[in-house]
């Protein structure tokens, strides 16, 4: 009977090697991120100043939601105790439904701020939906869930064209107009879609009751958003009088224009960046040891944020809606700045690698910028614009988090230069922030 060849001690020898030194490999990855991570959570605890809220609304718009939102989720979870329990929508929204409840119970906001107004709205669409939904299950939904909409839609129209381009405040102005202006954009935008929606125009997995309660929680939505927009107008007026201020449209455009200036050339920088960039695609040490292609890449792609808002800007301004484009126009103009003077920045001190310490002196500027922002007392517009910075901060700590030690290397150093490329593009707005100030209230014209 035949048998296979014995294999040779060598042969042995050398396998056994092989597997060892590849056991061994597998280790040094392991122990050669501990360092990193330390490092990183060292990072992470580093504290980010609370921003105060750039714009205020009132509490009694919050408790104008709230009891709705109340009301809506009462009569909700009433009827939806009548429906079947193997129902898929309840299953997926009545957890929703009952915190919606709770926090219309429990109306646990400090301050009738902007993130305080958008959390009370998104329970009140939820419970509005949910109602609807609810009631239509049990036949008792007995009205066109859209039957509002036109009124609503002419509302907002009524409050665009009554909104005046008058200051004698022009940072709160722009900061107040325009959160006044993107809530009666988005709510003109999503009614008019609404009034000649069709409760059977739906798609096959989607039942009647579903669509009647997307119909009217959405119309509810948008209600919301001008009751808003008029409650943001109401407060501007009370801290900037009509009276008392002069026709800002042209001052408006002026700044545009310097906007515009300065963002075409940071564009057209950023198309040789681009070209360089994939010059690194060769770039074997530059790929995988130093992250050098990783770190560059991403200050591109999250700066990119920058090019989408100057295109939105425009859009918003031949709509109508002057203020909110100047600020957006602002805003991007910020981000492309950011990051070409952050990506010259880290070349010439050669930090465009990942690097823990880089990274970490990279947030600890930024932090230093923001306190140094915020010990100035400023203005609604300075504090919308670090608000956003320290958003960006924020969302660096989440980039630099690994999950474990198993995650791919190819990704875990994508988020790592994600997290950098955040922490950076943060740092470079808030060293811009009072010249965009500047530019978009008038103070400085070319």
């Amino acid at each position: 009977m035949s048998r296979p060849p014995r294999p040779s001690r060598r042969r042995f020898l050398a396998a056994a090697g092989a597997g060892s030194l590849a056991a061994l490999a597998g280790c040094t990855t392991a122990y050669s991120t501990l360092p990193n991570r330390l490092a990183y959570a060292r990072t992470r605890r580093r504290s980010i100043p609370t921003v105060p809220a750039p714009v205020h609304a009132t509490d009694e718009l919050l408790h104008e939601f709230a009891d709705e939102t109340g009301e809506y989720a009462a009569d909700a979870l009433e009827a939806w105790d009548q429906t079947d329990e193997h129902d898929r929508f309840l299953r997926y929204s009545r957890p929703r439904l009952e915190h919606a409840a709770e926090y219309a119970e429990d109306r646990p906001w400090e301050a009738p701020t902007a993130d305080a107004v958008r959390t009370v709205r998104g329970h009140q669409w939820q419970a509005a939906s949910g109602y609807a939904y609810a009631m239509a299950r049990v036949g008792e939904f007995d009205r066109d869930p859209t039957a509002d909409a036109e009124s609503y839609l002419e509302r907002a129209r009524d409050r665009h064209a009554e909104f005046e381009y008058v200051t004698a405040d022009p940072a709160t102005f722009l900061a107040y107009g325009r959160y006044v202006e993107h809530d009666l954009h988005q709510a003109r935008a999503l009614l008019s879609r609404r009034v000649d929606a069709d409760v059977d125009d739906r798609d096959d997995d989607t039942s009647r009751a579903e669509r009647i309660g997307s119909l009217y929680g959405g119309v509810q939505q948008n209600r919301a958003r001008v009751d808003t927009a008029e409650t943001y107008r109401d407060v501007l007026r009370e801290r900037d009088p009509v009276s008392d201020g002069d026709h800002f449209a042209e001052t408006m455009a002026d700044a545009r224009a310097v906007f515009h200036d300065r963002v075409e050339d940071l564009l057209e920088d950023r198309e040789e960046w681009s070209d360089r960039i994939g010059e690194f695609e060769g770039d074997d040490v530059g790929e995988s040891e130093t992250g050098r292609r990783d770190v560059h890449s991403a200050l591109y792609s999250r700066s990119s944020y920058g090019d989408s808002l100057v295109g939105d800007s425009d859009r918003r301004v031949d709509g109508g809606y002057a203020v909110y484009g100047t600020v957006e126009l602002a805003k991007g103009w910020l981000f492309l700045a950011a990051g070409r003077a952050e990506r010259e920045r880290i070349e010439a001190e050669e930090v465009d690698v990942l690097d823990s310490g880089a990274i970490d002196a990279a947030k600890r500027d930024a932090v230093e910028r923001l306190e140094d922002v915020l010990a100035d007392d400023p203005d609604p517009l300075t504090l919308f614009f670090a608000e956003e910075a320290q958003s960006w901060i924020e969302s660096g700590d989440r980039g630099i988090e690994r999950s474990g030690l198993d995650d791919d290397e190819e990704d875990w150093r994508w988020s790592q230069a994600n997290g950098y490329a955040r922490y950076l593009l943060a740092r470079g707005i808030l060293e811009r922030i009072d010249e965009a100030v500047a530019v978009a209230t008038g103070d400085v014209r070319e």
